[in-house]
């Protein structure tokens, strides 16, 4: 499989992220760094979707990400696959 989630564009696969919440603006926002190496920052986002994001971050893999929206995605896992 390549670098990029299957069937969209714009999309990367993440090798880590940085997750930044600044409390003054109640807001968050998240510096990926691709599979190549490349440090990407995406928008601010409120809470809930900072939330999720996270959640995706942490409890899934392999992650892909598109930093010009701050939006996540997963490959499908086949049934009867368990979490790692």
């Amino acid at each position: 499989m390549g670098h990029c989630a299957q069937g969209t564009t714009g999309w990367t696969k993440l090798k880590e992220y940085q997750a930044l919440w600044d409390p003054k603006i109640d807001l968050g926002k998240f510096y990926f760094t691709t599979f190549q190496g490349k440090r990407q920052e995406t928008p601010y986002m409120n809470a809930e979707n900072f939330a999720r994001v996270i959640d995706i971050l942490r409890n899934e893999s392999p992650v892909y990400g598109n930093a010009s929206t701050g939006s996540v995605t997963t490959q499908g896992e086949g049934v009867g696959e368990e979490e790692s």
